[in-house]
């Protein structure tokens, strides 16, 4: 019976040092999957102002051509009138 008891006291800490590596593997792997998620959220946050930039760009250089345009198109216009007088 004394015997048995050892066994199991044996075995009950042998189960506990196995859950507490296990439970350190697990918070190691946590941290790990958390830093990668702040990294990829930077990434993501990085290429959304990127984006957002090259929008601002865009609408201003569109904006710009529609402009031009206008000009190009008034000019046309008024050269027309012109010739034909």
């Amino acid at each position: 019976m004394k015997r048995q008891n050892q066994n199991n006291e044996a075995r009950i800490r042998e189960l506990e040092n196995q859950l507490r590596r296990e439970q350190e593997t697990h918070n190691i792997e946590r941290d790990t999957l958390n830093n990668e998620i702040q990294r990829l959220r930077k990434a993501i946050d990085d290429q959304l102002m990127e984006y957002r930039d090259l929008m601002d760009v865009k609408i201003q250089l569109d904006a710009e051509i529609v402009a031009y345009r206008k000009l190009l198109e008034s000019e046309e216009t008024r050269l027309e009138l012109a010739s034909s007088m």
